[in-house]
């Protein structure tokens, strides 16, 4: 893969009734084995029910797993929000980084809340991908 030419694919969903920790968890161990196998970087946020992800990598294998996402019956509604190609990862030292507004999810998380504001941020600073731009107004809303 062209490393200069990196896919960018993010999308928002609701999450099925019933969804609860141990589902997110087995979700995100997954992600982590699968994404990092495949070349896939990518951040998953989520609260109260919504999740707001960003995945990265070749083109073809990034929206082979939109498409299983799609028909994941975790999720409900999903919503394809940005597809390009971007000249560098945003999220390249995640497998399947993750960030929770929920307070029993919190041992899942990645990144505190502050550090995950200054990495937003930053990133908005190198860049002009809608996704990003997205991303910090989730966070505005509910960090």
């Amino acid at each position: 893969m062209d490393e200069n030419n990196i896919y960018h694919l993010s999308y928002v969903s609701t999450g099925c009734d019933g969804l609860r920790f141990e589902h997110i968890k087995e979700v995100l161990e997954v992600a982590h084995e699968n994404n990092k196998e495949n070349g896939i970087t990518g951040i998953l946020v989520y609260c109260n029910k919504h999740f707001f992800q960003i995945l990265e990598g070749d083109k073809d294998t990034v929206e082979e797993l939109f498409t299983k996402i799609s028909i994941d019956p975790r999720h409900d509604n999903v919503i394809k929000l940005q597809s390009t190609f971007i000249a560098k990862r945003q999220f390249e030292k995640w497998s399947m980084g993750f960030k929770s507004y929920n307070k029993e999810l919190k041992p899942l998380d990645d990144f505190n809340t502050e550090e995950f504001y200054c990495y937003v941020k930053e990133q908005l600073n190198h860049s002009d991908v809608v996704s990003l731009r997205i991303l910090a107004d989730f966070f505005d809303l509910n960090g």
